[in-house]
């Protein structure tokens, strides 16, 4: 069924009861200019977050205890309502598009946003809320609401335009947010002195980093600078937009049924000169604790995977790495890149988000090398590749590894 704005459906009553709902995420145009991200507030009886913990972004996938899971590429979250916190009555689900209001942008650029709720361990229909945004001016959007009444789970389609963007939204349900990237600060607030030096204030909690960066353009670069004892674990992200083509799995549903099995992996040297690769071709999936400080994290064959694949790198070990280029092969199946929709992010605490999306494609070449990532003096450079090769030995000659190559499998 079509929601239309205020109208509910009860989740708790469907036959059989849900024990988790998906909803999920889309607009039109599909390939807008627009840098759209979706966030989850967890609330409490009186509308506000319990803590920073409570809210899901970008930056934070998953509420402490699975009650609440965004997906990497921002596209769907999963609600599992026995798995909430007691004391949850209310979780609002929110779109934003990145630095709006710096770049001029608005939902008004899009003629629609649209979510759809499906029953999570069944994938059968619940509801779906189409909402056009062509007049709307504003940079945040609260799509719509799961809430409980009466011991009964609920969900309201909101469709609320919200000034300011994903700042201002978060501090309306009491997250504290020590940045926020679409905030213009011409000037420093005044301050008053106070006539007596103020009691010592107890230590505060950090507060949430809404900061991310996007590279652009192919060969734009950040470099991430060292602090203190150096760089924590970072983590490698790809993912795909799910679709909605009627295939088995996740890659299925990109290629209206086609089975395809794609791959992250990467090339790496090391200071010492080694080199080599991770990737689950040849079972290589690397090390955190010892050479090369990489690991892939699993092969998802199956598909299912609503998180993509994962590289992690010991950022404590970054001093024995020279450079590193993540790649994508597709392992098997029609290399349509074009549908895949891809996201990169790069993640270690203390440092911005890096966003890096595959926006030029080849249908032809099986490999995409994504992103490199340079030892400069300590720092990490990190440059967007987006470049698609043949195979993996081109992939090497074209950025120095020097490695030899033989055909391979996977078991």
């Amino acid at each position: 069924m079509d929601l239309q704005p205020g109208q509910n459906i009860s989740i708790s009553k469907q036959s059989p009861a849900p024990a988790a709902v998906d909803i999920t995420l889309n607009w039109e145009p599909a390939n807008t200019a627009l840098t759209l991200d979706s966030s989850a507030f967890i609330l409490n009886a009186q509308g506000k977050v319990r803590g920073d913990d409570d809210f899901i972004f970008y930056n934070q996938l998953t509420l402490p205890g699975g009650g609440v899971q965004r997906a990497s590429d921002g596209r769907s979250f999963t609600v599992a309502f026995a798995k909430l916190p007691a004391g949850i009555e209310r979780i609002v689900i929110a779109l934003t598009i990145d630095q709006g209001q710096r770049r001029g942008q608005s939902f008004g650029q899009l003629s629609q946003v649209r979510a759809e709720l499906r029953d999570a361990p069944r994938q059968a229909p619940l509801a779906t809320f189409p909402l056009a945004t062509k007049m709307m001016a504003e940079t945040a959007l609260i799509v719509g609401e799961f809430y409980l009444r009466n011991g009964e789970w609920k969900f309201r389609a909101v469709g609320q335009g919200f000034v300011g963007g994903l700042g201002p939204l978060a501090r309306q349900y009491g997250v504290d947010v020590a940045d926020d990237p679409d905030a213009a600060q011409p000037h420093p607030p005044a301050s008053i002195k106070p006539a007596a030096p103020p009691a010592a204030p107890l230590p505060a909690p950090t507060p949430i980093r809404l900061e991310k960066i996007t590279l652009e353009k192919k060969g734009s670069s950040i470099s991430l600078e060292k602090k203190g004892q150096g760089f924590e674990e970072l983590v490698i992200n790809l993912n795909w937009n799910q679709g909605s083509s009627g295939g088995k799995g996740f890659f299925g549903r990109l290629t209206g049924g086609g089975k395809i099995d794609l791959d992250l992996g990467c090339l790496f040297k090391l200071r010492d000169g080694r080199a080599g690769a991770v990737q689950a071709l040849g079972d290589s999936f690397g090390s955190l604790q010892q050479p090369p400080y990489i690991q892939l994290m699993g092969d998802d064959r199956t598909g299912a995977s609503a998180q993509g694949e994962f590289l992690h790198l010991n950022g404590r070990q970054w001093s024995q790495l020279e450079k590193v280029v993540v790649f994508a092969f597709i392992y098997e199946g029609a290399p349509n890149w074009a549908e895949t929709d891809a996201v990169v992010t790069i993640q270690t605490p203390g440092q911005p988000t890096l966003e890096i999306r595959l926006d030029s494609h080849h249908r032809d070449h099986r490999m995409c090398a994504l992103v490199m990532l340079e030892n400069q003096g300590g720092n990490i450079k990190v440059t967007k590749l987006v470049e698609y090769f043949r195979d993996h030995r081109l992939l090497d000659q074209a950025y120095n590894f020097g490695l030899r190559w033989v055909a391979g499998s996977k078991d």
